[in-house]
């Protein structure tokens, strides 16, 4: 695939041009973390779209995260590379993207790697033509590869820069086409509801909870949605898959036993190993999904995961400024990836008593502590109460040694390093109000209640102005601007809050994100992820989808449900009405992929 016009070099301009890496101290820790590379990176601009222009050549966009472990070993070995830097900087005009600050970008590109490549992740590394359409993607490429790509790449744009032009020109066409042929696809799902729970149950793994086979990620809108199907319709066949899933979330790899909060998923079908970044917005629908399903089952034990998990972001995310960071790496400063959560034997004994190290090890580690390179990953190994029997202790003796164990442990934990990206994004932020608005109205405890003003002032006094909300910034600089999910999920973070503490200025300010979301991202029945693009992108989607954010469309749908102000517009209505048709008539054989639309869909039933 190929990209772009030709573009001469303007009179004056050198044929070397004077690019530099313009990344040394960026407030975003991934853009900074590659401020010393050779590699002469830009910043995501219209300035920089401009320099691939004047010198025609194309563009070299890597996208990815600071708490990525592919993305620091291709660093490593890649972009730290001279050689290949060389090479990039004399035939390409690289720019790296921090994808939470871009996400519109990355969904693009997304598309288009997994549309040409079958798959797609990061870090995704796309050249495009200095006008913007896409050429080829590639995700993690070793550096003997990666150069041969580059090379060749390079090669045949001087070879013939206007025929790759034209085929990038002629690939777009082809894949607007493919979007709008399945946008007309009408569904042959009788019931959306019908057609979800289906999916999922075709999706579960019946043995080991979860959906899917392989790779597990918690898919929280997806579970949240099975728990409404029960409490709302009475269909409560999947209860027990549910209940399974969330036990071994809880219980195994997934979850860090020790000091607390989630990680982004598994890379096993048995939840035992994880990767170990650990992100705001798992842990905030976390939180939210074990409180939602302690009301359900009635389970005292799911209550306590989900407001441990909140106990967590506040004590370890929270900024001073009121807000939640984004994560914590799944690398440490000398690029060892888990180390900060893994023990071996050794370890163990140096930190611990006779007794607490018999508790930690027939409770978390089993007899072989020794998993890996750098040690093994607390899990529990039997129910807490069974293991007190097995060791012939009370539960409170066992509970005691096991919470000495934990302390101790917590204190060597502490000086090992954890590398946090300490930005805070509008979306993630409001998926935090939300999960501190239910742990506010589990406990009406009051530490919630100050966590949650703090953060609702933070989102409506620093990053929105009274006319747009931004999506991130640090002092007084804007690292980006809002796309439609930060919109949606801020309103819906509000929301949430002011029906545990009523507030008109948060009902005013979420009627006018609302608005705003209609008016700036859904465009001739479709939604856009950003208005502010400065490359060619497609029209937009009918809905986006829940994952691993819940979908902003159906945030926005539920607000214009419920929100009084929005009831009262006819003009919004009408909008809605019409879009919930197109959810229903186009997209109901892709239920499971929107599930946040169940509740929109699907009228709830009087429970006897």
């Amino acid at each position: 695939m190929v990209l772009l016009a030709c573009w001469l070099l303007p009179a004056g301009l050198p044929a070397a041009a004077a690019l530099s890496n313009q990344l040394a101290n960026h407030p975003s820790p991934y853009l900074a973390m590659h401020g010393e590379d050779p590699v002469h990176w830009q910043p995501w601009s219209e300035a920089t779209l401009q320099k691939a222009r004047q010198l025609n050549r194309p563009l070299l966009i890597s996208i990815g995260y600071f708490s990525c472990h592919w993305c620091h070993v291709m660093q490593r070995e890649s972009y730290q590379d001279p050689a290949l830097a060389k090479l990039i900087n004399e035939h390409f005009v690289p720019v790296k993207v921090d994808r939470e600050l871009e996400p519109a970008l990355d969904a693009h590109l997304i598309e288009f790697v997994e549309l040409t490549r079958g798959q797609a992740g990061w870090p995704l590394n796309v050249f495009l033509t200095p006008d913007g359409y896409p050429v080829a993607g590639i995700v993690y490429a070793p550096r003997e590869r990666f150069y041969a790509i580059l090379d060749d790449l390079r090669r045949r744009w001087e070879k013939d820069s206007e025929q790759l032009s034209g085929l990038a020109h002629k690939a777009m066409d082809e894949w607007a086409a493919i979007r709008s042929a399945a946008a007309r696809q009408p569904s042959t799902a009788t019931s959306f509801a019908h057609s979800f729970k289906t999916q999922a149950g075709l999706r579960q793994d019946e043995l080991a909870g979860g959906f899917g086979h392989q790779t597990k990620f918690p898919m929280v809108p997806q579970l949240q949605a099975l728990l409404w199907l029960s409490a709302s319709r009475g269909e409560n066949s999947l209860d027990d898959f549910v209940r399974l899933t969330l036990d071994q979330m809880a219980e195994q790899g997934l979850h860090d036993l020790l000091g607390g909060g989630f990680f982004r998923y598994v890379t096993d079908p048995a939840w035992q190993v994880p990767h170990y970044e650990k992100m705001l917005y798992d842990n905030a629908q976390l939180a939210l999904l074990y409180l939602q399903a302690a009301d359900l089952f009635e389970s005292l034990r799911y209550r306590e995961i989900g407001l441990a998990t909140l106990d967590f972001m506040v004590g370890a995310m929270r900024s001073n400024e009121g807000y939640f960071m984004s994560s914590f790496s799944a690398v440490d400063e000398q690029g060892r990836e888990g180390f900060y959560y893994l023990w071996d034997e050794a370890s163990l004994r140096d930190a611990l008593s006779g007794d607490e190290l018999g508790v930690v090890q027939a409770a978390w580690f089993g007899k072989h502590p020794e998993a890996n390179e750098y040690g093994k990953l607390p899990r529990w190994q039997k129910p807490p109460a069974q293991l007190a029997r097995d060791l012939g202790l009370t539960e409170p003796r066992f509970e005691a040694l096991l919470g000495s164990a934990r302390a101790k442990l917590l204190k060597v934990r502490s000086g090992r390093s954890l590398p946090a990206d300490d930005k805070g994004l509008a979306a993630w932020n409001g998926l935090a109000l939300s999960a501190l608005a239910a742990g506010y109205a589990a406990t009406k405890d009051d530490r919630y209640a100050r966590q949650a003003e703090q953060l609702a002032s933070y989102l409506a006094t620093r990053l929105w102005d009274g006319g747009q909300l931004v999506r991130a910034r640090t002092g007084n600089r804007v690292l980006a601007e809002a796309s439609l999910e930060d919109y949606a999920l801020v309103a819906r973070g509000l929301w949430d809050w002011s029906r545990q503490k009523p507030a008109v200025e948060r009902d005013d300010l979420v009627e006018k994100l609302v608005r705003s979301a209609w008016q700036r991202y859904f465009r001739n029945g479709r939604w856009v992820q950003s208005d502010t693009a400065l490359i060619p992108m497609l029209e937009g989607r009918i809905a986006t989808e829940d994952s691993p954010l819940p979908s902003a469309t159906a945030a926005i749908s539920y607000l214009s449900v419920h929100h009084r102000a929005l009831q009262e517009d006819d003009h919004i209505q009408e909008k809605l009405a019409g879009h919930l048709d197109e959810v229903r008539d186009h997209l109901a054989d892709a239920a499971f992929w929107y599930a946040g639309y169940l509740e929109l869909l699907e009228p709830a039933q009087s429970l006897p």
